[in-house]
């Protein structure tokens, strides 16, 4: 034992702890994993060398402010994010041990994407997002018909929501929903979607109003012996609806029931879409071209040409730019006024499908999905591409044709910014 005392004690060394047995400096991380095995017993040096020896193991003071390196875990709390929530739910664990451990895993999968719940079976085909937290999901039944749903969004924290069914389904018309957008806000009724059904096989195509509050159809307007591939509300005139239909557009008047056709050199208009505050229509056709309809006049105004058939068209509040998509890929912005493009969105992938563009309220990016199922995010003003965001499921049979939809909120639920996407029954929310 004197000797022992007359030896020289190793010097502390920062971050570090000296092992006897092994006449070596160790990390102090490995202080908890591997525990010395000295056969000395409890003595005066082991004292003396507490700070610095592995001999005795830390032990635990009531008053003492040091915590272990692993936060030991709750024997009823999971790990992952549904099942965090369901325990919540059902009282299991408290709401500041489900933050806590929301974070971490949030942390750990070093993932933004959070899940919302399981909404229902079969592709989502279009998402909409409600500024008083619901969600309008369409979904195809096996490629015949189609099915609207109506959820309500519970936030738990600013990246995890949960998904609430209200009732049963909606809508399911027999036809499939070839489009889906929110009406103008009016007085005289609550807030309104419009859902335009597809037709064909001797069924005629047809714009719906649907009162997602009521649970009702309040309109139907018929396309005789057409198809409809789009259709939208004309902010300007609160009255009107613009239809895309099989070789026109069409300008259907709700209180008088007549309609105006737009000339499309007799080309089916995949999309259309009206300005904000001036009396112009855009469509998109499958002729390649993006054609100008000043409704105060019977002639279009100009046309620009494209790659590939318009799949979609999207008007920017600023109404002089405009934001095209093709089937072949190719995403421009427009300047009506000088009739170019001056800006060019790379990367997309697409070959056949209608995919929808989405822009934030900022008007600082632009995402959309493609046939890739990966989603991309564009700065709006520059066309660089910020960010590419993988599936929402990575699972092997989920197939091309499976396109994600999304949808972009700034404020939404009490969420961070970011979009939602949804593809095969999984709404997920994204942040940026």
């Amino acid at each position: 034992m004197s000797k022992r005392r007359r030896g020289k004690t190793p010097p502390d060394l920062p971050g570090l702890y000296f092992d006897r047995t092994k006449n070596r400096y160790f990390p102090l991380e490995h202080r908890h994993r591997q525990p010395s095995t000295s056969d000395d017993g409890p003595s005066g040096a082991a004292a003396e060398a507490a700070g610095s020896s592995s001999k005795s193991r830390p032990k635990k003071h009531p008053g003492s402010s040091q915590r272990p390196v692993t936060e030991p875990t709750h024997p009823i709390c999971p790990t992952s994010l549904p099942s965090l929530l369901m325990s919540r739910q059902h009282g299991s664990i408290s709401q500041g041990l489900f933050e806590r451990r929301s974070y971490q895993a949030l942390a750990y999968n070093k993932s933004k994407q959070v899940v919302g719940g399981r909404c229902h079976g079969g592709t989502v085909t279009h998402l909409l997002l409600d500024k008083a937290g619901e969600v309008l999901i369409t979904s195809a039944k096996g490629g015949h018909g189609g099915s609207l749903w109506k959820y309500k969004v519970t936030p738990c924290n600013k990246f995890y929501i949960h998904l609430q069914r209200d009732g049963d389904v909606l809508f399911s018309p027999e036809s499939e929903i070839t489009d889906l957008n929110f009406m103008p806000p009016c007085s005289s009724s609550g807030p309104v979607a419009l859902v335009g059904l597809l037709g064909g096989a001797g069924e005629h195509g047809r714009v719906s109003m649907f009162d997602y509050q009521q649970n009702c159809v309040l309109s139907t307007y018929y396309v005789q012996n057409s198809t409809v591939w789009s259709c939208s509300a004309d902010p300007v005139n609160t009255h009107s609806l613009c239809i895309g239909a099989v070789r026109e557009g069409l300008i259907l008047d709700m209180v008088s029931n007549t309609r105006r056709s737009l000339f499309t050199h007799k080309s089916d208009v995949l999309c259309i879409r009206p300005a904000h505050t001036t009396p112009v229509v855009y469509t998109g056709c499958r002729n390649k071209l993006l054609i100008c309809h000043d409704l105060r006049s019977r002639d279009s105004v100009f046309e620009v040409e494209h790659q590939s058939s318009v799949s979609d068209v999207l008007v920017l509040p600023r109404e002089e730019r405009v934001l095209c998509s093709a089937f072949n890929g190719q995403v421009v912005q427009w300047d009506m006024r000088s009739r170019r493009h001056v800006i060019t969105y790379p990367g997309h992938v697409n070959d056949y499908a209608r995919v929808k563009m989405r822009v934030d309220e900022g008007e600082s990016v632009l995402v959309i999905p493609g046939k890739d199922l990966q989603t991309r995010i564009w700065a709006l003003d520059t066309g660089k591409l910020l960010n590419c965001v993988p599936p929402p499921i990575e699972d092997s049979t989920i197939g091309h044709h499976n396109i994600p939809a999304c949808e972009v909120g700034l404020n939404w639920a009490g969420l961070y910014p970011g979009f939602a996407i949804a593809a095969t029954g999984l709404l997920y929310w994204h942040s940026f």
